[in-house]
C-alpha cells in the first residue's frame, strides 16, 4: 500500500497522509486526494464531510509514518548506514550505495528526502528484503534533528563527511554545527562503527562519542583508510571526490567487503544531478551543473574545478547562498571575487549576490553583472541577451536550492538533452513554483 503526502503525484489506490507544513496544511487537500483515487487517508483531525471509515486519525502524521517505517525495518532485520555532514553527504550516499550493492540488496534514500518525514516516506514505500542495507542520508538544520531521526532509524554504521559553516542561522556557530552532527555518532550502540573524516578536526573529534569501533579516513598519519587504498579511476569531478571514495571504502570495509570488490564498485560511480555534473551545453559549450545546493566551501570547490578545466572562456553563474547568518554578506563578496579572478564573465543572481556586486573593487566589478532572480536571468538568456554560449566556453552554474539556479542551467543545456534526465528538481510540482 503506497503512501503519498502530495495530491499532485498521488496515484489511485495510494493512502494519502496529511502533513502540516510551513506553507500548506495537507488536511486542506483530503477531498482532492479522494477525487484522485486515494484508498484512504491519515490525518490529525476529523475532516468535515468525509466518511470516518476511510480516515485514520492519529496524534502526529509524521510520527505515524516513522513508526510504520521503524516496524518495517525491524521485521526485515536490515542494517542501517547513516550519513551526515555539512558538504558532500548526498554524493557520499550514492557512492556508499554503489559499493554496498556488490555485497547484497541495498535501499538508499533519494533526492533531498533526508528528514524524518522524507526518510519515513521512502522506507514505507520500499520493498525491504531480509538483510537489506539501508543507506540513509540524514540532514539537520537544528540541534536535535538527527537525534529524532535516529530514534526511529538507529544506525549500525554512522558516516560523517565534515563540519562546515552551513545552516549557521539555526546552529549559531561552527560549534553548534559540530554538536548537531555528532548526534549521529552518539546514536551508535556498542556494536556500531563510526566512519569519520580524519582530516576534519571537528569530525575526528567525534571519536570520543563512539561506544564501539571507529574507522578514520583521510591523509592524516593515523587514518586507517587512506588514498593508497583507492585504486579505482573515479569518473567524478572535483578534489573532494577522494573523500567521497574514502568514505565509501570505509563503509565497505565496515560491512566486511574486500578492497578489490570495493574499488571495482567505485569505478561505476556516476555524478548526481546538480552536483558538478558535466553536460553538453548550447552551441557546443560545456555546462557544469552544480545547482543542487551551495555553501561557501562548496562554491570554492566548484570554482577550483572550473579553473582547472580546459577552456577558451570560463563563465560563472552564481546564485545566492542561504542560511549563512552573520557571515552572509562577506561570503557572497568573497565568492564573487574568487569567481571574477578565474572567469571571463560572472553573473551574480539574487538579492544577496546583487548586494555583493556593489562591494567589488572596480578592476573586478567590470567582469561581474548582477540580476535580481534566476527567473529574470533565465528569461534574458532564453532571448539571447546578456550572454550567448559558444564553442570553447565552459560554464559553471551554482547556487542554493532556494536560488533556483537550475532555471539557468535549463536554458544553457544543449537542446537535444532532456532537462528532466540530467537536472535536479524538474518535477511538474517544482517547475510550477
Amino acid at each position: 500500500m503506497p503512501f503519498s503526502t502530495d495530491t499532485r503525484t498521488l496515484r489511485p489506490g495510494d493512502t494519502y497522509v496529511a502533513i502540516r507544513g510551513e506553507r500548506h496544511d495537507g488536511h486542506d487537500f483530503v477531498r482532492e486526494a479522494f477525487k484522485r483515487g486515494a484508498s484512504g487517508v491519515v490525518t490529525e483531525r476529523k475532516i468535515a464531510g468525509v466518511s470516518t471509515d476511510r480516515v485514520i486519525v492519529v496524534p502526529d502524521t509524521v510520527i505515524y509514518l516513522a513508526e510504520l517505517a521503524r516496524e518495517k525495518i525491524e521485521q526485515a532485520c536490515t542494517r542501517v548506514i547513516a550519513i551526515t555532514g555539512s558538504v558532500g553527504k548526498t554524493t557520499t550516499r550514492s557512492a556508499v550505495a554503489q559499493v554496498l550493492k556488490s555485497a547484497g540488496p541495498v535501499v538508499a534514500s533519494v533526492g533531498n528526502l533526508n528528514t524524518l518525514l522524507g526518510l519515513s516516506l521512502t522506507l514505507v514505500n520500499s520493498d525491504l528484503k531480509p538483510n537489506t542495507c539501508l543507506v540513509l542520508e540524514m540532514g539537520a538544520t537544528r540541534k536535535g534533528d538527527l537525534s529524532e531521526i535516529t530514534t526511529y532509524f538507529k544506525p549500525d554504521i554512522s558516516i560523517v563527511t565534515n563540519v562546515r559553516g552551513v545552516h549557521l542561522e539555526t546552529f549559531g556557530s561552527l560549534d553548534g554545527v559540530q554538536e548537531a552532527k555528532s548526534e549521529l555518532v552518539r546514536a551508535l550502540g556498542p556494536a556500531g562503527i563510526a566512519c569519520l573524516n580524519a582530516d576534519d578536526s571537528r569530525t575526528r573529534a567525534m571519536v570520543t562519542y563512539c561506544r564501539g569501533e571507529h574507522l578514520l579516513f583521510g591523509i592524516a598519519p593515523d587514518a586507517q583508510i587512506t588514498p593508497l587504498d583507492i585504486t579505482a579511476n573515479i569518473p567524478l569531478l572535483g578534489g573532494h571526490v577522494i573523500y567521497v571514495a574514502l568514505a565509501a571504502f570505509a563503509a565497505g570495509r565496515a560491512v566486511g567487503m574486500e578492497p578489490e570488490v570495493i574499488n571495482e564498485a567505485l569505478c561505476r560511480l556516476k555524478p548526481e544531478k546538480g552536483r558538478l555534473n558535466r553536460l553538453p551545453g548550447r552551441r557546443q559549450s560545456i555546462l557544469i551543473d552544480d545547482t543542487y545546493n551551495a555553501s561557501p566551501d562548496a562554491v570554492k570547490s566548484a570554482l577550483d574545478v572550473l579553473d582547472k578545466h580546459p577552456a577558451e572562456r570560463r563563465i560563472v553563474f552564481l546564485g545566492d547562498m542561504l542560511e549563512l547568518g552573520p557571515v552572509e554578506h562577506a561570503a557572497h563578496v568573497s565568492a564573487l571575487q574568487e569567481a571574477a579572478i578565474i572567469a571571463d564573465l560572472v553573473y551574480g543572481c539574487g538579492p544577496r549576490m546583487q548586494a555583493a556586486v556593489n562591494e567589488l573593487p572596480p578592476e573586478l566589478a567590470r567582469y561581474v553583472q548582477g540580476f535580481p532572480s534566476s527567473k529574470e536571468l533565465a528569461s534574458e538568456l532564453a532571448h539571447g541577451r546578456v550572454y550567448r554560449p559558444k564553442r570553447g566556453d565552459v560554464i559553471l552554474v551554482k547556487g542554493s536550492q532556494g536560488a533556483r539556479m537550475e532555471r539557468v542551467s535549463r536554458v544553457l543545456l544543449a537542446e537535444h538533452i532532456s532537462p528532466k534526465s540530467v537536472l535536479p528538481r524538474q518535477t511538474e510540482a517544482w517547475l510550477s513554483i
